[in-house]
């Protein structure tokens, strides 16, 4: 539910509209802080410019906004709808928005190797490197393994691969951090 304070609200978009409504946001008389994740096109098809870059979820980007932006963002040109659950906006974490800054800075993906304790299902939280303090689910047993982070607001999940030595069981850690505040 938004209130003064401002949040983070997933925006839907008209498709391939994301780029031209962030620069509406900005250049409003009022502007709407925005943020549109890019991510290098790696499409070989694409012969004109294959080192475009395309935003990371098509159709969508992120506002910043408070409840009196909420008319201003609705009614922007190229705008489809705040996305919502039972008439109410649903709001983001700012974790969840650096998180995504952090894929998007990386533009790699990292890897680790499967422990006992790391199986297909477990929650596990990276310890070091770029995405360190982050946590999710390992969604795949192999030998390199795929740690998924999720977003749960907008049902997408984010897929890196981490090395072994970076990864942590999340029981362990909360374990861990348990013993130390007692």
């Amino acid at each position: 539910m938004l209130t003064s304070k401002p949040a983070w609200v997933a925006v839907m978009t008209q498709p391939n509209k994301e780029t031209l409504v962030a620069e509406r946001f900005r250049g409003a008389a009022q502007p709407i802080e925005c943020y549109l994740p890019m991510i290098a096109n790696k499409d070989k098809r694409c012969t004109r410019n294959p080192q475009q870059e395309k935003p990371m979820f098509p159709c969508y980007l992120f506002a910043h906004i408070n409840n009196k932006q909420i008319y201003q963002t609705r009614t922007t040109t190229g705008v489809i709808y705040i996305v919502s659950s039972q008439h109410s906006i649903i709001t983001m974490r700012d974790s969840e928005i650096e998180a995504i800054r952090r894929f998007e800075a990386t533009q790699r993906k990292v890897h680790f190797y499967e422990t006992s304790h790391l199986v297909r299902g477990a929650k596990a939280t990276i310890m070091e490197g770029e995405f360190a303090g982050m946590e999710g689910t390992l969604v795949k047993d192999c030998k390199d393994g795929n740690f998924c982070v999720s977003i749960e607001v907008m049902n997408i999940s984010l897929v890196v691969r981490v090395r072994r030595d970076e990864m942590k069981p999340a029981k362990e850690m909360d374990e861990r951090e348990m013993a130390k505040t007692t």
